[in-house]
């Protein structure tokens, strides 16, 4: 895996701490270059990792299936990656628990950080619309994003059995719009924004509504054997990240600059996009509405109490 240059330059910007304290425990840590690790970014430039005794190698991975993989085979201690792949992950047997929060979902948010959409001068109006309808979604079936566009339309009066799923990668889904291929597609931020400001597209409805009002989109995630011997580090990454969010949360305007390093994607746009907030405290009731979700429509067998995929040193910090 290569460490980004923009890591490198973080890194380098991060604030000693701690001086003449024990040694610092390594630690590496894997993220896609989304928004919901700007509080990680925070913490490696401002030393608050240090504060908290750790060395974090923090890593850019592209594939939330590669991280997972990452995890569960032992070459990486932590990752960030989707709430909805992490609980289908555990519902499946592999052995991985979240340890830290991450962004969350509020449906109070003025842009809506997941759009259903459809072409500007689409006739389709409502649910029952899209029956019979082909829909663009980056993956098939279990993923946040389809899951809970089939629960929006199946809430709102249509049918999802009738919808026709075509997958296109999120950056091509605009022109497969224009081409005719799908007639909607969901996407989240900053994708969604920047199709809206293309012009092309207008928004049918909020999907991740479906799932909850409140809910985790991106914890932070572990092997549950490396959570279980090491609760420790477990308890001080939670404060380190726990304390850079609720800065993240408060000062969203000077994180644009370290986010749009990490994901190549530029700051103009960042700013006009939603950008979920942060979880400043791990709790199981952002994550039993995706579980109990996921057990409807049998993405995983059975519900099961959010505790459980929780490592038991990340709760109450």
């Amino acid at each position: 895996m290569k460490r980004s240059s923009a890591l490198l330059a973080l890194t380098a910007l991060a604030l000693p701490c701690r001086a003449g304290a024990q040694a610092l425990t390594k630690v590496t840590v894997v993220s896609p270059p989304g928004t919901s690790m700007t509080p990680a970014l925070y913490a490696l430039k401002a030393g608050l990792f240090r504060k908290y005794g750790l060395d974090v190698d923090l890593q850019k991975m592209n594939s939330g299936s590669a991280i997972l993989a990452a995890i569960a085979g032992g070459s990486v201690q932590i990752g960030d990656g989707s709430a909805f792949s992490v609980v289908t992950a555990y519902g499946h047997g592999v052995p991985v628990q979240i340890i830290c929060g991450g962004s969350v979902y509020s449906a109070d948010e003025a842009v809506p950080y997941g759009m259903l959409l459809v072409g500007k001068n689409s006739p389709i109006k409502t649910a029952a619309d899209l029956n019979g309808k082909t829909l663009g979604l980056a993956v098939a079936r279990g993923d946040l994003n389809a899951t809970s566009t089939q629960a929006w339309i199946d809430q709102h009066g249509g049918d999802w059995q009738s919808v026709h799923v075509l997958e296109v990668p999120q950056a091509a889904m605009v022109a497969a719009l224009d081409q005719g291929r799908i007639d909607a597609m969901t996407m989240q931020s900053p994708g969604a924004t920047i199709a809206l400001a293309s012009g092309k597209v207008r928004m049918l409805g909020k999907p991740y509504d479906a799932v909850a009002k409140r809910f985790s989109i991106a914890p932070w995630f572990s092997a549950t054997s490396w959570a279980a011997q090491n609760p420790d580090i477990v308890r001080r990454f939670g404060q380190a990240v726990g304390e850079a969010s609720r800065y993240a949360n408060a000062h969203p305007q000077e994180m644009l600059p370290l986010l749009a390093a990490f994901s190549d994607v530029d700051p103009a746009v960042l700013a006009a996009a939603a950008r979920a907030p942060f979880i400043e405290r791990l709790d199981p009731a952002d994550l039993q509405p995706i579980i109990d979700l996921e057990a409807k429509y049998k993405v995983i067998d059975k519900a099961f109490d959010a505790k459980d995929v929780i490592a038991p040193a990340a709760l109450g910090h």
